[in-house]
């Protein structure tokens, strides 16, 4: 299988995923999980990430115990990154390798099998193997999505009840047919965050909930903005009717003095403030009045412009 590198999002949070894997156990589980990438029988691994193929040769190294265990062969093509084609040899180191991890091969019901037996503390680390080699991470300033991509739908199936079992992680399956790929998928931000927790990724789970943080506060802002927007529209519709009515009753026989004197006041105060909203108006006032009795005032004056208007208004009669 050849497996995907990333010098995006993805390549980033593997390598954090790399460097937390230490200790004879975490490691041993790690190569666990990177050996479902490899071709059956064989321990022989193709990839064009320079993250895993460090991992994979650092941890094999330690597990047959020979730093010279595995040899490589790089295939280069114009505008391609190079891959790496990893393989140990020696049926010695193999075997080594293999009876250190507890298996007696590398067949998927080999690996699974072994995996159940992992404490939950260890199986971490075996996921974090999965990860490395058939994982991709979008960018959380894109969306949240993350997936394991396996040649194995044994290992798929096996793998979602796992993690919702053992970490209340839930997963779901997809599959793309034409590269007979099956898919675990995660789109849930919280759930994102759990697994790169579990697979020694704190710092980019970190990263996923400060992003979701600037996102609702950028959504609120949003919100608050497009309100604030909306009510001024509101404001400024309101104070133009008010305004024209007031206009209409000081052109009439009475004038302004035709009105109670609550109202001419009212009616004083917006002509001279046309710019305040309704709750900074009523402040204005001397002794101020609450906003729905202000409305109310205007609201009055609007009705008595509006039976000047009807009476100005000839008949068909006398039309």
């Amino acid at each position: 299988m050849k497996l995907k590198a990333y010098s995006g999002y993805s390549y980033k949070v593997k390598e954090e995923v790399a460097l937390s894997i230490t200790g004879r156990k975490r490691s041993d589980a790690c190569l666990l999980g990177l050996l479902c990438s490899c071709q059956n029988k064989e321990l022989l691994l193709t990839t064009d990430n320079p993250v895993l193929r460090e991992l994979f040769i650092r941890l094999c190294s330690y597990a047959s115990g020979d730093k010279d265990c595995i040899t490589e062969r790089i295939e280069r093509s114009r505008g391609r990154p190079a891959r790496f084609i990893l393989e140990v040899p020696s049926s010695i180191n193999r075997e080594t390798i293999l009876k250190r991890l507890g298996i007696t091969g590398v067949s998927k019901q080999d690996i699974i099998e072994k995996a159940n037996r992992l404490s939950d503390n260890i199986f971490g680390s075996f996921v974090s193997g999965l990860f490395l080699s058939c994982g991709t991470m979008s960018s959380p300033e894109k969306e949240y999505h993350l997936e394991l991509s396996f040649g194995s739908e044994q290992l798929r199936d096996w793998l979602i009840p796992a993690l919702k079992n053992r970490f209340g992680i839930i997963s779901k399956p997809s599959e793309r047919k034409k590269s007979s790929s099956y898919i675990l998928y995660l789109k849930g931000s919280e759930g994102i965050e759990d697994f790169l927790t579990l697979v020694g990724a704190p710092m980019s789970s970190l990263e996923i909930m400060n992003v979701k943080v600037y996102k609702d506060i950028r959504n609120r802002v949003n919100r608050a903005t497009n309100c604030d927007t909306a009510n001024c529209d509101r404001q400024d519709r309101s104070c133009a009717r008010q305004i024209e009515a007031i206009r209409l009753i000081q052109s009439s026989r009475g004038g302004l003095g035709s009105l109670p004197e609550e109202l001419r006041e009212a009616a004083r105060l917006r002509l001279s403030h046309p710019e305040l909203s309704l709750s900074e108006l009523c402040r204005e006032l001397d002794p101020p009045i609450s906003k729905s009795g202000l409305n109310h005032r205007l609201k009055r004056i609007e009705e008595y412009a509006g039976t000047l208007e009807s009476v100005s208004q000839p008949s068909e009669k006398e039309e």
